[in-house]
């Protein structure tokens, strides 16, 4: 993708193009006012040119300030773009690794998703609530509490509804306190093998099965040992 590409995406819906349009539909009502004021100045009292001549300047200034920001926008693109290539670089270099990340998702498929989670004390209750990649909370259930350390939290993707939740990859959120209501912390963990490289929402992921970990989720890389015997 070259420049003038970048340049014709930011002109679509930026801010800079869309005060440019503006600019431009108000130069006819500006040469009006102009004009009217030069019909209707007193002829023994004449308006300073001077005066006109500042409105000129004023109104190129704007139009060259709104010209620098769209050449500005289309640098940060170009930014972005170069920051999202070197980062889908580095991914591929991760492919056929086992990835590891904090993150508190898993993929559903084949009627269930499981999460690894740590407690870092014992809840007397849970709350552990089930999101979609959209944000919009599918399932909830209520535990009466959990012990400290790891375990597996399992959902057959059963929303609250009563429906079936499409596969995919989702997001758990465990709620815990003590007896005394107190916040209990929770950490997440989860790691596959990493199977290709693609872009969710203008960022580069790796895809672990229908899970998306971005470069700066990942915790650990691994490599798959091989059981075959070399050449």
């Amino acid at each position: 993708m070259d420049f003038a590409e970048i340049n014709a995406g930011v002109s679509g819906n930026s801010a800079a193009n869309n005060a440019a349009a503006g600019l431009a539909s108000n130069f006819d009502d500006f040469l009006t006012l102009l004009t009217t004021q030069l019909q209707n100045q007193d002829p023994l009292n004449p308006a300073d040119s001077n005066e006109f001549t500042n409105q000129l300047v004023n109104f190129t200034n704007v139009e060259q300030n709104i010209a620098t920001n769209k050449n500005l926008e289309a640098l940060v693109q170009l930014q972005q773009i170069t920051q999202q290539n070197s980062q889908a670089a580095t991914l591929i270099n991760y492919l056929g690794k086992s990835v590891g990340t904090s993150v508190n998702i898993a993929d559903l498929s084949g009627g269930g998703a499981s999460w690894n989670i740590d407690f870092g004390t014992s809840a007397a209750t849970v709350t552990y609530d089930v999101y979609n990649s959209a944000g919009t909370k599918v399932y909830s259930e209520d535990a009466n509490g959990a012990q400290a350390g790891p375990q597996t939290f399992d959902w057959n993707g059963e929303t609250t509804s009563g429906g079936t939740a499409e596969d995919g990859y989702y997001y758990l959120v465990a709620t815990a306190k003590t007896a005394g209501d107190s916040e209990v912390n929770v950490s997440y963990s989860f790691k596959g093998v990493a199977n290709s490289v693609e872009t969710v929402n203008g960022v580069p992921v790796l895809k672990v099965g229908n899970v998306p970990i971005s470069l700066a989720d990942i915790s650990s890389i691994e490599v798959i040992e091989s059981n075959e015997p070399s050449a």
